[in-house]
């Protein structure tokens, strides 16, 4: 893949390098800008064409990396709440596994536990046999 972003640099590279071998009259042309507002009249001083291409260029490169800083400064906001709210969660879920530990060692919690299990597993197994004998009753 480093090989392949490499060969692809160099071929828009050569194919800009032609662009400017084959416009040198354009991009060596000296060219002032003038600007006109109401009564004031400015002109800049003669600069080639490709100092204003580079200009410009290098105008849209900053304005992108001001753009990139920003996206780059909240999203490092963002990652440090998350990460604060994950170590927030992570003690409560220690806390609860302490209060868990606590529950279970516990032998009169644990009896009581204990009987409601049997007894919930009763209740289940007296209303599996009812079902299957409702069943049995519709068959016939």
């Amino acid at each position: 893949m480093k090989v392949i972003k490499i060969l692809l640099l160099l071929i828009i590279l050569g194919l800009l390098a032609t662009l400017g071998y084959q416009n040198q009259d354009y991009f060596l042309t000296d060219t002032d800008l003038t600007l006109t507002l109401f009564s004031l009249h400015y002109t800049t001083l003669p600069l080639a064409n490709w100092a204003y291409w580079g200009v410009c260029f290098g105008l849209g490169l900053l304005i992108t990396g001001i753009r990139g800083l920003f996206t780059a400064f909240r999203l490092g906001r963002e990652i440090k709440a998350k990460n604060a709210k994950l170590r927030d969660m992570n003690t409560q879920i220690d806390k609860l596994k302490s209060q868990l530990d606590v529950f279970t060692r516990d032998p009169y919690i644990k009896k009581a536990t204990d009987k409601k299990a049997a007894q919930d597993e009763g209740t289940a197994s007296k209303s599996s046999e009812g079902d299957a004998s409702a069943e049995k009753a519709d068959v016939n």
